[in-house]
């Protein structure tokens, strides 16, 4: 079981998601031998701005919090990134609140008390069950794009794109078909620096031309929407 975990999740990065210091040193003691890196919050508001600032794979979180619940937190992340999955640790709580947690899409649920050999079996199924059922999204004009990488192919030879562009084209990929409006794109792109809506256009441009015109189509006044 060990090289196995080692070998799923040796490249992904959590977001972990705990309002209780003592749970969640456990918590991140219990699987950073087998991740790539583990971001760390106390609440669902520090929880976001850290899921925008880094690109992260799976996010562990609590579901009461203060500022910010797990299920609120969640709620924007799916303005973002409707595939990121999220699994919610929880002990006591309504009944109402685990039907809202388990209805939205990826997301699971693990009960505490758990053991540690629990968390690593249900860490191991969500990013297995994930990778396997949409490791590459197919575009037009021999464009794949790999969601475990974030890389952007063109007839299976990786095409080079700055780190501006990939996170670019991560949020439009995440929100396929949906508008993703320019305030989305500053906060999710740029974050604290800011970025006007001309400098916006000019990297949606910089992308077309190495894609092509039809991927990205205009949303006038709002944003874009990503056209597969």
């Amino acid at each position: 079981m060990i090289k196995k975990l080692e070998t799923i999740l040796k490249d992904i990065n959590v977001l972990l998601v705990e309002d209780e210091e003592d749970l969640r040193f456990i918590l991140h003691r219990s699987i950073y031998k087998y991740v790539n890196s583990i971001i760390e919050a106390k609440d669902g508001t520090e929880g976001l701005e850290k899921f925008l600032s880094n690109d992260i794979d799976l996010v562990l979180s609590d579901i009461n919090m203060q500022r910010m619940s797990g299920l609120k937190m969640l709620k924007k992340i799916r303005e973002y990134n409707s595939l990121v999955p999220v699994i919610f640790l929880t002990a006591y709580d309504t009944d109402e609140n685990i039907l809202e947690a388990i209805s939205l899409s990826n997301s699971y649920l693990l009960k505490k008390p758990f053991e540690k050999k629990q968390l690593l079996t249900t860490i191991q199924m969500v990013i297995g069950q994930q990778r396997s059922s949409e490791e590459f999204i197919e575009l037009q004009n021999g464009f794949t794009y790999s969601l475990t990488n974030k890389e952007l192919y063109l007839n299976k030879q990786l095409v080079s794109l700055t780190k501006i562009e990939k996170r670019l084209l991560d949020i439009l990929i995440h929100n396929k078909e949906h508008i993703v409006t320019f305030e989305m794109i500053d906060n999710y792109v740029w974050q604290e620096k800011g970025a006007t809506q001309e400098t916006i256009r000019a990297f949606i441009k910089k992308l077309r031309k190495k894609t092509y015109p039809e991927l990205i189509e205009n949303v006038q006044g709002m944003g874009y929407l990503l056209k597969i």
